[in-house]
């Protein structure tokens, strides 16, 4: 039987991401989960993140994971591209650099040009495309697109989180593809379950992620007009307001309670009747995954990264963007018990299959062996 050789893994976040964001987001407990338990199969983990404040979550981490927080109060992107020179004497020691997304590339970039250590890319969504759908300016796209050119290009490993982005990523940068490897999204199947002792609240329906324009949510709020259904939304965002406002003007019945922390969430999860996503394009989302692991019968749009994950009639439901095609599949699901009670079993064991927590730390670690 052969082991992994224990390493030391350099962990690159996101650009201006730190641990306290997470915190404030409701994220910190399923980001650091993952990193605790490749620790435990890698042997040691290194956060460098752009917190001031980072190192007072010391001891909130089990396991063998250090972090290396923001030194200097200067801006973000001034301090990724110093990040390297910053922590020179430490990160000459790692063994393996990995990016948490790429949009964290450039420190983790120079740090493997300077040292020439294997380079782990990890894209949990294709951030060009992001901005292209975003209709950000043609410069930025720009930028981004070269920066991905070059992390890609140096990558030894490339994880992504769907077969359409490694797709995508072989055939814009001409990257082999033996070394793209697709990693779904993580569910703690353990934690994120069905829960029989919990009462569901009768045509309660729940949302769960950021209130930004690419969600659709006001045609969400929208397809409830006129209904009895309580809509609950969990997460926060520049739209918050407006919707808040759209959803009192149109006498919908609409909670909206902010971010909560990741552990709450399933219980959470587990009051409602169903769980709706009515995105206009996704990745490989991570809300979709926690609600179908606690059984909830779901509807999501049929667009990709959604569709990737639904089988319509049978993992879920899948409708169109529009109110009506949203509000359709709502309402017929709310009638039909029987059809909530399969969905939700059939989603609950295609996650465990699927995106158990336990498959991609074993599927990552297998990687590691470079």
């Amino acid at each position: 039987m052969t082991h992994t050789p224990k390493r030391t893994l350099a962990v690159f976040f996101t650009h201006g991401v730190s641990l306290e964001l997470w915190e404030k987001r409701g994220m910190f407990s399923r980001e650091v989960r993952f990193y605790e338990e490749l620790a435990a199969r890698v042997g040691e983990v290194w956060f460098f993140t752009y917190g001031r404040n980072d190192h007072r979550y010391v001891d909130r981490l089990r396991g063998h994971i250090k972090i290396f927080p923001k030194q200097f109060p200067v801006p973000n992107l001034l301090y990724g591209t110093l990040l390297p020179f910053v922590y020179w004497r430490t990160l000459k020691h790692a063994d393996v650099i990995r990016i948490h997304q790429v949009a964290g590339a450039i420190p983790a970039l120079l740090t493997h040009w300077f040292f020439r250590k294997p380079l782990i890319v990890r894209a949990g969504y294709q951030w060009s495309l992001f901005h292209k759908q975003k209709y950000s300016r043609y410069s930025k796209r720009l930028m981004i697109e070269w920066i991905e050119a070059w992390v890609y290009r140096a990558a030894r490993i490339v994880i992504v989180t769907t077969r359409a982005a490694a797709d995508y990523i072989v055939r814009r940068y001409q990257i082999p593809g033996q070394k793209v490897h697709v990693i779904p999204n993580y569910v703690d199947s353990e934690h994120f379950r069905p829960f029989t002792d919990i009462k569901k609240e009768n045509d309660r329906v729940c949302f769960v992620g950021r209130l930004s324009p690419e969600k659709n949510l006001t045609n969400l709020i929208e397809s409830l007009q006129g209904t009895n259904i309580h809509l609950v939304l969990y997460g926060d965002g520049p739209l918050r307001m407006t919707l808040e406002q759209q959803a009192q003007r149109l006498g919908v019945h609409a909670s909206f309670r902010g971010n909560i922390p990741n552990e709450q969430l399933p219980e959470a999860l587990n009051t409602c009747e169903l769980f709706v996503l009515p995105s206009l394009h996704e990745g490989n989302p991570k809300a979709l995954l926690e609600a179908m692991a606690c059984g909830l019968p779901v509807i999501g749009t049929n667009v990709e990264g959604i569709a990737s994950l639904i089988e319509d009639g049978k993992t879920g439901v899948l409708c169109e963007t529009n109110s009506s095609s949203i509000r359709q599949a709502i309402t017929s699901l709310l009638a039909d018990p029987a059809q909530r009670a399969k969905l939700g079993m059939t989603a609950h064991e295609f996650i465990v299959g699927y995106a158990s927590l336990e498959r991609a730390i074993q599927t990552e670690v297998s990687l590691y062996d470079i």
